[in-house]
């Protein structure tokens, strides 16, 4: 009789499970997030820019001159550059306006590097058109800021809110001369103003 061979030991077989879905943060979870614009005003960053890959974030990003972003048919070219970075990093964007002399948007990112690449590239790529239009001087500042960021808890009432804003500022940037109250019956027709139960 040949020999017995000794059995070897099974292997562990990898569980064929999809990863656990990550839980998105809560308004009160992300607490105060906001960064750049305004808070940097007089002063340097002292903390990173928050990030969270589990919520939205709401940027601003704001110029020195007056409809500079929508003169010599520039809305359709910013649009384009926007998307264009948007799949380059790797970022969903939901919503974006134009607004003349700022820009809102509301967006995902899974990775921090990609989202502060979205950032310097579509920043670096708008002013540097303008400015070639303009004949200003490649050192001239063309942002009046740092772009402003805040973390937004990515579905619920805050998120609603920060989408219908964006869609706000771009009524208000499409049709010059519009008010705040004109640009809200626009929106919503006869809806009235917005209802936290209203999902988007």
């Amino acid at each position: 009789m040949g020999s017995i061979r000794p059995s070897l030991p099974m292997r562990k077989t990898r569980s064929l499970r999809k990863p656990k879905q990550q839980r998105l943060l809560s308004t009160k979870e992300l607490g105060s997030t906001a960064f750049g614009g305004d808070l940097l005003k007089n002063s340097n960053a002292k903390t990173k820019r928050p990030f969270s890959p589990r919520a939205a974030i709401h940027v601003v990003m704001r110029t020195r001159d007056v409809f500079s972003l929508l003169k010599r048919g520039r809305r359709a070219r910013v649009a384009q550059m926007v998307a264009a970075q948007a799949r380059r990093q790797l970022v969903h964007v939901h919503r974006f306006a134009n607004a003349g002399n700022h820009l809102h948007f509301l967006v995902e990112c899974r990775e921090q590097e990609r989202f502060q690449g979205f950032l310097r590239a579509v920043s670096g790529a708008i002013a540097l058109m303008v400015k070639t239009e303009e004949g200003q001087t490649r050192t001239e500042s063309f942002w009046l800021q740092r772009p402003w960021t805040r973390l937004v808890a990515a579905s619920g009432r805050a998120f609603t809110a920060v989408w219908r804003y964006v869609d706000l500022n771009e009524i208000e940037g499409g049709a010059w001369g519009v008010s705040r109250d004109e640009a809200r019956a626009i929106q919503y027709g006869d809806l009235g103003p917005p209802r936290p139960w209203l999902k988007v």
